[in-house]
């Protein structure tokens, strides 16, 4: 019995010193079975890595990748991953925290899935920062940004990444490094905390708020722009139920953060904004958080980006605004597209060529109904072959849409629908920025009511800002719009331009932006950053 005692000890002891050994049998088990079965699992679970997972293993003779140590530092980086507005199980947290609680008395077996998972868990965090976790393309017609590629060898990331000194220090390396996004995040820690605090205290009121005012509301609205930050908390007032000047002004901030006409009245559109629940801003903040995810990675230092949630276009130069104004962008079911081009020239007293959608919808029914149209508005028609035609020969009355095989052009002119210039960046949606006549309509909160072309407020300060070094001014402009000729004015840098949708945004300061889902964008998103992946 002693000598049975004794053999059964030894072979205990070989087994705990070749646990390492055992564990790599088990992971080159499941590794080899996976290739053949083309689907790695781990506890009845696909992993997310089907191609860079195996390699690596069978690179590294199927050795577990980590330590004590290692462990740790990985499951604080997964975790982290909340702050970045994404779901921690996603990466197999549960079920490392499972495997780890095992401490001594996990087996070889689960010894070797806590080391997949691990593997697996960081190899696919590291994609979503890099590229984010939805395919935006794959559920909205409309966005057409190249999504980020991963590292041409992602056997070298991971290898770099779990032989790295401070491995948070590589991960951190994978994130955006823009102000926008690092705002975002602090701002999503902010209203979280105040989620957890009660959310925003309802503000009611049945009547306009004006300032000079007094109502016992005003104490709770005080109270309210306290908590967004928009009144500052050491401001004393002589009367908090007084519509003072220092509320006036906290509400035009508000105001200013929610892209509303800054008045410093409460009325019914700033009251509505005041009372969305805090949940929905934090839902908001998450969608743009994995919106910047997918573009800011690779910015180039000047740039100018146009957010139509926002309707306004910047100039971004070494992170900092150097130009902004109103734009006007597509109305509802003539959405403005989401892409990237390269603006190359512009064009002053610009003609405008309609394309055949508009001619047939909107331009031959007011033929019909006047035949000077055309002449009243400073429009030719022609062939497809631009020889122009007198429009007093064609019966548009008799004409169908199958019909007209035409081309409608309005003459550069005060009062061309393009207005005094347009901004060229080639793209397949024939989308520009350009002047308008109607310049009323940039006083308007919402702006959505073009054919998808952006229209621009500050029109010359943009024209200028990128040629201004190229011999322009005001005075030259002039000039060429007195002589009525379109002019080509070549850009000798040309810029990068991003058509991008923001239904929340952050500056340097921490100022959080929100604007409305004017195309209903957001859900959809929401629903694929919400969709558990396990």
């Amino acid at each position: 019995m002693k000598t049975i005692s004794l053999s059964i000890l030894v072979l205990f002891v070989t087994s705990l010193s070749g646990v390492s050994q055992t564990v790599s049998q088990i992971i080159q088990q499941k590794i080899e079975a996976g290739v053949e079965s083309k689907k790695v699992t781990v506890d009845g679970v696909a992993l997310y890595s089907q191609k860079v997972l195996p390699a690596f293993y069978t690179d590294n003779a199927f050795k577990p990748a980590w330590n004590n140590k290692d462990i740790k530092a990985l499951i604080k980086i997964l975790e982290s991953s909340y702050y970045e507005g994404l779901t921690p199980d996603d990466y197999h947290l549960q079920r490392i925290y499972n495997l780890v609680a095992l401490n001594s008395s996990a087996t070889n077996a689960q010894l070797a899935d806590l080391d997949l998972l691990l593997t697996d868990g960081i190899l696919r965090y590291s994609s979503h920062l890099i590229k984010g976790k939805v395919d935006q393309s794959k559920i909205r017609k409309g966005w057409n940004i190249p999504g980020n590629e991963l590292p041409e060898n992602s056997l070298v990331m991971l290898e770099n990444a779990l032989n790295a000194d401070d491995i948070n220090k590589k991960i951190e390396s994978f994130k955006p490094t823009n102000f926008m996004y690092n705002q975002l995040k602090l701002g999503l820690a902010v209203y979280r905390k105040i989620a957890d605090e009660g959310g925003f205290p309802n503000v009611e009121v049945d009547k306009v708020l004006k300032p000079g005012m007094k109502d016992k509301t005003v104490l709770s609205l005080r109270n309210y722009l306290q908590i967004t930050g928009d009144y500052p908390l050491n401001l004393i007032s002589d009367n908090d139920s007084i519509y003072d000047e220092f509320v006036e002004n906290a509400v035009k901030h508000f105001q200013f953060r929610h892209n509303l006409i800054q008045d410093g009245v409460l009325g019914k559109g700033t009251l509505a904004a005041m009372n969305v629940p805090v949940e929905k801003r934090i839902d908001e903040i998450r969608i743009n958080l994995e919106r910047a995810r997918w573009v800011m990675h690779d910015l180039e230092s000047d740039f100018l980006v146009a957010n139509i949630a926002g309707y306004n276009l910047r100039r971004v130069t070494a992170d900092s605004v150097m130009f902004y104004s109103k734009i006007i962008v597509g109305k509802h079911y003539h959405e403005s597209p989401i892409f990237k081009s390269q603006m190359k020239y512009i064009v002053i007293n610009p003609t405008w060529t309609l394309t055949h959608s508009i001619a047939v919808k909107e331009t031959l029914p007011k033929l019909k109904k006047d035949p000077e149209y055309l002449a009243k508005h400073n429009m030719i028609i022609m062939d497809h072959s631009g020889k122009v035609i007198d429009p007093s020969t064609l019966d548009f009355k008799k004409m169908s849409a199958k019909d007209f095989h035409y081309i409608v052009r309005q003459n550069a002119g005060p009062n061309n629908s393009l207005g005094q210039v347009k901004f060229i960046f080639p793209n397949s949606y024939s989308i520009y920025i350009h002047d308008t006549p109607v310049r009323s309509l940039f006083e308007r909160e919402k702006r959505a009511f073009s054919h998808g072309c952006l229209r621009l407020d500050k029109k010359w300060e943009l024209f200028l800002s990128l040629v201004g070094n190229q011999g322009w001014d005001m005075e030259r402009i002039n000039k060429v719009l007195e002589s009525g000729e379109t002019t080509r004015v070549n850009l000798e840098t040309p810029i990068d331009v991003l058509v991008l949708y923001w239904t929340a945004g952050a500056d340097k300061l921490g100022n959080l932006f929100f604007n409305e889902d004017i195309y209903d964008r957001d859900p959809a998103v929401l629903g694929e950053l919400n969709r558990p992946l396990d």
